[in-house]
């Protein structure tokens, strides 16, 4: 259960690397107003839970990244701590959703739309002390090119802090979790949940399934490190929150 927010686990974050197979539109483009609705009134989310201490309560002066940002709940959380903060997503929709929610309410937030993995389209140059990306990991096709450019943008001992749907439970008829109900753990690769499952979002979007070392031997590979793992307490540990430090 996201703290302060839906019991529901299906949940994917609002970005990918790469347009539908129609090469216009990213995937959360076409969905746009009933991801809205679906995620109406849940919390900023799983990194920012209170009684972990992933993200600092108190971020005054520092310059964050949100990755994935969607329509910008977990930027404008960031924002609220008092970090200047760049919320970047593909889905120019959901951009559009986030600048429009914002309302000048924090200015030291900025929404741009863009392919993470290409940072010429939304990095001014000057590094993050930290990065964020709330549930979107799954949506991004390219995670090696994700996490390399996010270590190139942080500051030496930068923290990264990423949740997912943890990827070692299978799915259900509820559309639960991280690989299809007929495919096994190895079988790595994108897929969408059946038809049983009409409201949740892999339906309508689908899901990168990777396996745990993959997610992990990525991070390392692109210079991180390891510093914290946190699975909030549920029968099934439906989400996993990794935080990192850039070496």
């Amino acid at each position: 259960m996201e703290p302060g927010g839906s019991t529901r686990p299906d949940l994917l974050g609002a970005s990918e690397t790469k347009s539908d197979s129609t090469g216009d539109r990213a995937r959360y483009d076409r969905f746009c107003d009933w991801y809205l609705t679906w995620i109406d009134g849940w919390s900023p989310g799983l990194v920012f839970d209170p009684t972990t201490g992933l993200v600092p309560a108190q971020l005054s002066g520092e310059r964050w990244l949100d990755v994935g940002c969607g329509s910008g709940r977990a930027s404008r959380e960031l924002a609220r701590r008092g970090a200047s903060t760049i919320g970047v997503d593909i889905a120019a929709s959901l951009i559009a959703e986030a600048r429009a929610a914002e309302d000048n309410q924090h200015p030291n937030v900025t929404y741009v739309a863009g392919d993470i993995t290409r940072p010429e389209q939304w990095w001014d140059g000057q590094l993050f002390d930290g990065a964020t990306c709330e549930l979107a990991l799954m949506d991004i096709d390219d995670l090696d090119g994700t996490a390399d450019t996010i270590a190139r943008v942080l500051r030496p001992d930068g923290r990264f802090v990423a949740s997912i749907v943890n990827p070692c439970f299978p799915g259900n008829e509820a559309g639960l979790s991280s690989w299809p109900p007929d495919r096994g753990y190895s079988a790595e690769g994108f897929w969408t949940s059946p038809e049983h499952n009409p409201d949740g979002a892999r339906i309508r979007v689908g899901s990168n399934h990777r396996t745990l070392s993959t997610y992990l031997n990525t991070l390392i590979s692109a210079g991180f490190s390891l510093e914290r793992a946190f699975e909030p307490s549920n029968p099934l540990p439906y989400w996993l929150v990794l935080v990192c430090r850039r070496n």
